[in-house]
């Protein structure tokens, strides 16, 4: 059954995830800034008050509902996408510590999701360096998490071809 499920599950984080690509680059880039969610190397107190300043009313509301939602349920899809697969791929120990990193991965976005909600709630002149930093970690990490877990499934997929 698993088995089974894992290339639908797996198409569905896909899809997801490329989705929220394109509405994060389509419908809230503002000023040629990209949203916090996608920013890697994570951003700080001036770069979150531009970005919040030059949202739109109308990109406000889209970034705390349709996208916030649609994150949401992209990293629990991903997550099982992700645990399917090193459960299918990976010995005990090994297997262990990719499904610690998936867990770190998908904590790290849904805190960040948090964060970045609150950050969208207080608008430029309410957030602090300390929020922003927080929630830049966490953005960090979880691409950080994301990487790793990647590079992991195909580091097992070479080493069993």
């Amino acid at each position: 059954m698993r088995a089974q499920l894992l290339p639908l599950i797996g198409l569905a984080s896909a899809i997801l995830f490329a989705g929220l690509a394109v509405f994060s680059s389509v419908w809230l880039s503002a000023d040629g800034m990209d949203v916090f969610d996608g920013r890697v190397r994570g951003y700080d107190l001036v770069d979150a008050r531009a970005y919040l300043s030059a949202l739109s009313i109308e990109q406000t509301g889209l970034y705390q509902g349709l996208f916030r939602f649609l994150d949401t349920i992209f990293p629990a899809l991903l997550a099982v996408t992700l645990c399917l697969s090193f459960r299918r791929a990976a010995r005990r120990g090994l297997r262990l510590a990719f499904l610690v990193m998936t867990a770190l991965y998908l904590g790290a976005d849904y805190t960040e999701n948090a964060m970045v909600g609150r950050m969208l709630a207080l608008g430029p002149d309410g957030i602090n360096a300390r929020t922003v930093d927080t929630a830049s970690l966490f953005t960090q990490v979880k691409w950080g998490a994301f990487v790793i877990c990647i590079c992991g499934l195909i580091w097992l997929r070479v080493r069993r071809a």
